[in-house]
């Protein structure tokens, strides 16, 4: 089985359904407020997006465009049929992975959200750079990434490799945030970025 043809079965089967979950309602709270924060709520890139469900927690009265990009399709027909769209238009799902999407000539976002992917990618540095010029003038990157915790309590090296590469590429790091749910036993560190 494909990695593709994995995530499309566990969504069907109902893998997923614990993103809706309050224990998921603070990170997508920090994302949300980092966007809204800084400006970046206008036309957002989600990358990543399953089900779509950060455009609950954005000002649908700033939110003029919404792009989700996931690799499970199932993902995208649940995030298509949820009735929060009072706008026609102003949701679009692409079926890419985040190595092969590219947005519309000319589209540009005010805020792009890498959102849990960076680990299913042997570049994600590469991956954060490469949408750079998607990015609106004063548009920000923001980074979700969850870490599991060894033995010992430290985060797994694994969960650190995505941030080196990040870190390396020398941008602005806004604030970053970390949050912990001590019944998952994640904490996840939530980045706003800004090309340097």
């Amino acid at each position: 089985m494909s990695e593709a043809q994995r995530w499309e079965s566990e969504y069907r089967d109902g893998r997923w359904q614990f993103l809706r979950e309050l224990r998921e309602a603070a990170r997508l709270g920090v994302v949300a407020a980092y966007l809204h924060h800084l400006d970046a709520v206008g036309r957002v890139l989600d990358i990543g997006c399953g089900e779509g469900h950060l455009r609950h927690h954005l000002d649908r009265a700033r939110l003029r465009r919404y792009v989700g990009v996931d690799v499970a399709q199932a993902a995208l027909d649940l995030a298509a049929a949820d009735p929060i769209e009072d706008r026609p238009g102003r949701s679009l799902f692409v079926h890419a992975g985040m190595e092969a999407y590219a947005p519309e000539p000319g589209e540009a976002f005010d805020g792009i959200l890498f959102n849990e992917v960076l680990f299913f990618t042997s570049e994600p540095g590469r991956q954060v750079e490469r949408a750079r010029p998607w990015l609106a003038p004063g548009g920000v990157i923001v980074v979700s990434l969850y870490e599991k915790q060894g033995a010992d309590g430290k985060p797994r090296a694994s969960a650190l490799a995505p941030w080196a590469a990040i870190d390396a590429l020398g941008w602005t790091t806004l604030d970053e945030s970390r949050i912990t749910n001590r019944g998952k036993g994640i904490t996840w560190t939530i980045r706003a970025l800004r090309p340097a």
